[in-house]
């Protein structure tokens, strides 16, 4: 599978589609189909697996999601959210 493009290249606008990308890849899905606004449950991803999905999320995007925002992040566009704002207090959004 192709590789998402590094933090370092990243554009702001960027960050939903790569973070579908990844859980793409994580529990195949299909990208394109995926709606930013279904509850994780909905996509069939589990909290255990959310949270391992997150590791590679904070490693891609050279961020880190605090244990309480964890607990917020209930959709891909919550998600986004929380990283686009990790982001922005580092920088480089």
């Amino acid at each position: 599978m192709p590789r998402v493009p590094s933090a370092s290249i990243m554009r702001p606008m960027d960050t939903l589609a790569r973070i579908k990308a990844l859980a793409s890849q994580e529990f195949t899905l299909d990208a394109q189909a995926l709606d930013p606004a279904a509850p994780l449950d909905k996509l069939g991803i589990d909290s255990l697996s959310f949270i391992e999905f997150m590791f590679k999320v904070e490693e891609e995007f050279g961020v880190s999601v605090s244990d309480e925002d964890l607990k917020g992040i209930k959709t891909l566009s919550d998600l986004e959210r929380h990283v686009a704002a990790a982001l922005a207090a580092c920088g480089r959004a």
